[in-house]
């Protein structure tokens, strides 16, 4: 047995009373959350936690299952098996799990980039012309224009999502002609959707339609700046100039996006894994002990577990939604 799993096998066994204050105190202050622009939402948090710890696919996480996954992760994380985690240990263990997530999420949105593609070329002639691409754009904005005002701000109602194969509502990602992946969880049943670990803007949303389209910043997007901004796209994008895009131009351009949101993505991701072992490390030692990792799996364990009964399932009512703030992201 490694020299570190008896510390952690204590630490977790004398976690759950303070746990379960944690859990009061969460409750007490749930009351009256704090308004925020960006909160995370409880049924996500339930559904990701499923999807991370539900080790034999039973729907269902008891204390046991979610100790033992924790206990192999913190040996792994200790890559040097001296008994505790120090900061380039934690950073470099959740880059290499994090690296395969968006390698996949990569590779989803790149098959759909391509799907996306057939769905504009309407004609079939393996080209997407000028006048298929503004049609797109045309829908595009008459789907997110809610209100049917002529502009897109905060005050169109959120577009109905509508099924992938439709095509309606223009899939663009930021800045250009390809597309973003869907987030259809792994059974396919309704559910929250799979993190976005590239976090690509998509017109799928108002927020996304306004982050990619609104160029001079004012929160509105008009028709005209809409044309305009598509326009500038389309000519990026044809690359050879004649006026259509082929599939290996607009897959070109879309990846050339994706490749650099990923870069911006795993630095924020380092800076955040620096920022979350901080906030684990209580005693400030510089090392997350087994007796602090097994205190902040707890915290996260006994937040889900809203019915009390010892088990983190579908049946648990959301906790309340709390700020990216109020707490590290246990792992």
């Amino acid at each position: 047995m490694n020299k570190h799993l008896p510390g952690l096998l204590i630490a977790l066994a004398l976690v759950p009373a303070a746990a379960a204050a944690d859990s009061v105190q969460s409750a007490a202050g749930a009351k009256a959350p704090p308004a925020a622009a960006h909160r995370e939402d409880g049924a996500a948090a339930i559904a990701r936690f499923l999807e991370q710890f539900d080790s034999n696919g039973d729907g269902r996480v008891d204390r046991a299952e979610f100790d033992a996954f924790r206990l192999a992760r913190y040996a792994q994380t200790d890559a040097d098996h001296d008994g505790s985690v120090d900061v380039d240990e934690y950073v470099l263990e959740y880059a290499a799990r994090n690296d395969r997530e968006i390698e996949a999420a990569r590779e989803r949105q790149v098959e759909q980039t391509r799907t996306r593609f057939r769905a504009l070329d309407k004609d079939g002639d393996g080209f997407v012309s000028r006048a298929e691409y503004d049609a797109s754009g045309e829908r595009a904005f008459a789907h997110t224009d809610s209100d049917k005002n002529g502009r897109i701000d905060a005050a169109d109602p959120e577009p109905a999502r509508e099924a992938p194969a439709a095509g309606a509502a223009g899939n663009d990602a930021k800045a250009g002609t390809g597309s973003t992946a869907g987030n259809a969880g792994r059974s396919g049943a309704a559910r929250a959707p799979r993190r976005d670990v590239i976090a690509m803007p998509s017109t799928h949303t108002r927020a996304g339609f306004l982050e990619i389209h609104d160029a001079d910043g004012d929160g509105t997007v008009t028709r005209a700046e809409f044309d305009r901004h598509r326009g500038e796209a389309f000519a990026r994008t044809d690359a050879g100039g004649d006026g259509r895009l082929d599939a290996d131009e607009y897959l070109a351009e879309f990846e050339d996006r994706l490749d650099r949101q990923i870069a911006r993505t795993r630095e924020n991701r380092d800076k955040q894994s620096a920022v979350r072992f901080k906030a684990l490390d209580t005693d400030k030692d510089g090392r997350i002990s087994p007796a602090e990792y097994a205190a902040s799996g707890a915290r996260m364990f006994e937040r889900l577990d809203t019915d009390r009964n010892g088990v983190v399932d579908a049946t648990d009512p959301p906790p309340p939604p709390r700020e990216p703030a109020a707490g590290p992201a246990s792992r």
